[in-house]
């Protein structure tokens, strides 16, 4: 790979494991919106999503946003669950910063049901959508998932990786797989952002931590599933 100018860092052989997670819809968003101030907020009752908006906007700048917006965030009257949340480079963009939910004892969620997101406009963070997972229940025993170094050479094998690219980051987080008899079904996936070291553009692929496939994302990008 090296010999293709890809660059990457030292990437961890060992496996680990992890579970099939499970989580049923709730309603802990709009029974607490009563503790929010100083911003308007809508909430959409099939998706379980909030959407708010500031009174007065957060004016940030390169440097300072994500230590402002966690600071912002661990007050209840700003962001129901707020510390609950965890900031992720990988999904935001320079017009959305995005922070994944995360649990203490089975790691982040990179998904669209578990995500804060907040809508930056020039110098300012204007409002934010939110929605929220509770009571996440292990659905099997754990199982093995592949290395770092496993999925990283499996995306090269299937042409996922360019020549002259640069591999900047490789976490492992669980995603959304199905939903099924009312609930969601999470899995363990390796996410990898890989950068065009001429363009600096990122592109962000996704791997099965259970079975090494490759994942390819539909066309609105909401769907992890295999």
């Amino acid at each position: 790979m090296r010999k293709r100018d890809i660059s990457f860092g030292k990437l961890d052989t060992k496996s680990g494991s992890a579970y099939y997670l499970g989580s049923k819809p709730n309603n802990n968003l709009v029974n607490n919106v009563g503790k929010l101030r100083d911003q308007e907020f809508q909430y959409d009752e099939s998706t379980h999503k909030l959407t708010s908006s500031l009174n007065t906007p957060i004016t940030i700048t390169k440097s300072n946003r994500i230590k402002k917006l966690d600071t912002f965030m661990k007050r209840e009257s700003n962001v129901l669950f707020g510390t609950q949340y965890k900031y992720v480079p990988q999904l935001s963009t320079s017009s959305q910063i995005v922070f994944a939910q995360t649990d203490e004892t089975l790691g982040e969620i990179y998904d669209k049901t578990a995500q804060l997101t907040f809508n930056v406009s020039g110098d300012k963070v204007t409002g934010y959508t939110q929605t929220y997972v509770n009571d996440v229940m292990i659905l099997h025993e754990k199982e093995a998932t592949k290395s770092e170094k496993d999925i990283i050479i499996n995306l090269y094998t299937n042409s996922e990786i360019s020549n002259n690219s640069k591999i900047t980051y490789a976490n492992l987080a669980y995603t959304k797989l199905l939903e099924a008899k009312g609930s969601t079904i999470y899995i363990p996936v390796w996410f990898v952002t890989v950068q065009n070291k001429d363009s600096k553009v990122n592109s962000l692929k996704k791997v099965n931590a259970f079975t090494g496939n490759v994942i390819k994302s539909s066309t609105t990008g909401d769907d992890y599933s295999e």
